[in-house]
């Protein structure tokens, strides 16, 4: 009667992958940190804490000018291309 109930394995959906191909797209998804139900790496989180909100804001302004020095050379490289 045991073999007529099923395991979370016989009921898990592999995506019609392979058990090896999931063992490996399992290994891919799931190796990145200490991460929450949701998949959210919460040791990125944790580490941002460990920084001050002055060095937060500063890293903050880094990726910003970095986001517009990117959509300059974006714009820029459209008005040379055409």
């Amino acid at each position: 009667m045991d073999a007529l109930i099923p395991t979370a394995q016989d009921t898990e959906d592999h995506l019609g992958m392979t058990d090896e191909q999931w063992a490996q797209w399992q290994a891919y998804t799931h190796g990145y940190g200490e991460q929450d139900e949701n998949g959210v790496d919460v040791s990125l989180l944790r580490e941002n804490l460990k920084l001050t909100p002055t060095e937060r804001l500063q890293k903050h302004q880094r990726a910003l000018h970095l986001y517009w020095e990117v959509r300059r050379a974006r714009a820029k490289s459209r008005l040379t291309d055409a």
